[in-house]
């Protein structure tokens, strides 16, 4: 669209540095990149990025459990929270209070990464 505008990424204080990929690889291993725009009114679209390592088969009960217990918004925050990696999760935290819904999206990118997923077949045979 033409009239849309994008804010840049939040600017950090000189002193805080964003760890690169390579080593966050290698003090977590297997590190995923989840980035979602925002949109807070038509002219106004925000990107966020975090990274997360893969969650656990223990977390992901957690989630299915608090799921049950206290619905959808909590269990995806306390599992997105499980799996952002330690050096973004002042900034997750900080943006999921701002926008709650990322919760949401962010659990569900997470619960594909061990296979939970729409896209399975089912033929009779």
């Amino acid at each position: 669209m033409e009239g849309m505008k994008s804010n840049p990424a939040p600017t950090l204080p000189a002193a805080t540095k964003l760890a690169s990929d390579e080593e966050l690889k290698a003090k977590y291993g297997k590190v995923y990149r989840i980035g979602m725009t925002v949109s807070e009114d038509d002219e106004t679209e925000i990107e966020l990025v975090y990274r997360f390592k893969r969650p656990s088969v223990a977390s992901y009960d957690r989630y299915v459990k608090t799921l049950a217990q206290i619905g959808a918004s909590k269990a995806s925050k306390r599992f997105m929270l499980d799996a952002v990696v330690e050096e973004d999760e002042a900034r997750l935290t900080a943006d999921a209070e701002t926008y709650p819904g990322v919760a949401i999206a962010i659990g569900g990118k997470l619960t594909d990464i061990l296979g939970l997923t729409n896209a399975v077949n089912l033929k009779k045979l």
